[in-house]
């Protein structure tokens, strides 16, 4: 079932960072979903899949509860997943930390162990900062989903992205959804990485009384199909080149509204085709894939 996600911020002990590409500053409404191959949004038990048993969990008293999980042996490297009070079953924060400097942690380029002056350069100069004791400084960039942490000896040692798309983004764009045409080429004949950047990290399919949902990170999906979740996309969609989106006896776009969630944007195919809805949120500033109901 799917559920909202409150957005609250809680510190950890734990550091995690995300790569900045080089030469490119922090703008205005900037939204990253992703982190160390992770989308947040993604169901609890894919960080369970992908790691393992966490070396270290807990509970807040709001609710809220975080696992840690080690990403090398040396303990150089963790990553730390939140999961928000009403629904503790979804990735609300991800946090990568510690002194490895040879890891991808998939943001912006980033690296962890460069100074702080060097992660002005890439990030731009930080709206504020506050410090957090023995773990150092933590850098806040307003009108983002991010915040990262230098330590003691002034070296980046944590990225972490939360999910506050709502505060960024309280109203939809409708125009910023896609065209079902370019959502029909991608899904028949994109690239896993094409496929994947439309869909979000809570998606479900509906297809022969079955749900379908992701089970590893977005980088193992990408590479393996570890949930087939691509493969059934491209089955499912193929006879959606013969829709004609001109008559609305076959086709219409519409909008789903349930009492205490966001409004969704639907794309209806009325007859004649294996996918019956496909659901789209506006999340981060664009609109993706929420559900594909193939019953």
């Amino acid at each position: 079932m799917k559920k909202l996600i409150l957005v609250l911020i809680i510190g950890l002990a734990f550091q995690s960072c995300k790569q900045a590409s080089a030469q490119k500053k922090v703008e205005v409404q900037q939204f990253y979903p992703e982190l160390y191959g992770f989308k947040l949004g993604q169901y609890r038990e894919a960080a369970k899949k992908e790691f393992g048993k966490p070396i270290k969990y807990g509970k807040f008293e709001d609710g809220f509860i975080y696992e840690a999980f080690l990403l090398k042996p040396d303990s150089s490297l963790h990553i730390v997943f939140e999961y928000a009070a009403k629904d503790t079953n979804v990735i609300w924060s991800i946090q990568v930390s510690g002194k490895n400097n040879s890891t991808d942690l998939g943001f912006r380029n980033l690296k962890l162990g460069i100074n702080k002056a060097q992660t002005e350069d890439y990030l731009g100069k930080p709206s504020s900062s506050e410090d957090i004791g023995e773990y150092g400084q933590r850098l806040v960039f307003n009108k983002t989903n991010f915040s990262v942490e230098v330590n003691t000896k002034g070296k980046l040692s944590s990225v972490k992205i939360l999910n506050n798309s709502n505060e960024l983004f309280p109203k939809q764009d409708f125009e910023k959804l896609p065209t079902f045409e370019k959502i029909q080429k991608i899904l028949n004949t994109g690239t896993n990485k094409e496929i994947l950047y439309l869909l979000s990290g809570d998606l479900e399919i509906y297809y022969k009384e079955g749900i379908y949902s992701f089970q590893k990170s977005f980088k193992t999906e990408e590479k393996t199909d570890y949930s087939k979740i691509i493969s059934l996309i491209r089955k499912i969609s193929n006879d959606l080149t013969t829709v004609n989106t001109k008559n609305n006896k076959e086709y219409i776009e519409s909008i789903r509204i349930v009492e205490g969630e966001d409004s969704k944007r639907v794309m209806k195919f009325i007859k004649g085709h294996t996918i019956k809805e496909i659901v789209f949120k506006y999340y981060g500033g664009q609109y993706l894939i929420y559900e594909i109901n193939a019953n």
